[in-house]
Formats: structure tokens, sequence, C-alpha cells
């Protein structure tokens, strides 16, 4: 696994932690937060389509092994 997949990986599962414990915050909202950050900071850089393609590709292969994070190659 990447470093990049694991270190994602620790950062979502601590803010979801985070949000179970606090009485004021929920784990799906903190979920959706973090998707949405994502999302409008790789928009800077990324169009529309290789966005919606990423995300249809992603949701077509969730499988519970880590997913192959390529450098331009």
């Amino acid at each position: 696994m990447s470093g990049e997949n694991t270190l994602a990986k620790q950062m979502i599962h601590d803010a979801i932690s985070t949000a179970e414990a606090a009485n004021t915050m929920d784990p799906d909202s903190m979920a959706l937060a973090i998707l949405s950050g994502v999302l409008r900071h790789l928009s800077d850089y990324r169009t529309r389509g290789d966005l919606e393609s990423y995300i249809e590709y992603d949701l077509d292969n969730i499988v519970e092994q880590d997913m192959v994070i390529t450098r331009g190659c």
C-alpha cells in the first residue's frame, strides 16, 4: 500500500473517531465533509469529467483490498 493511502486511511479514521466521540458531530456528516473537501481541492486542477471518471472507477472497484495508486505511469 502506498504511503499516501496509509496516511489518508489514518486521517479518515481519526476524523471519524473524533466525530463519534463528540456530541455535536455525526460520523456520516464527517465523511461527507471529507469527501466534499477533497473534491473541492481536486477541482482546482482536475476537470469535472476527470473527477467523475475517477469516482465512477472507485465505486465500480470498491473491494476489501487496497487500491493501487500510480504515480503517472
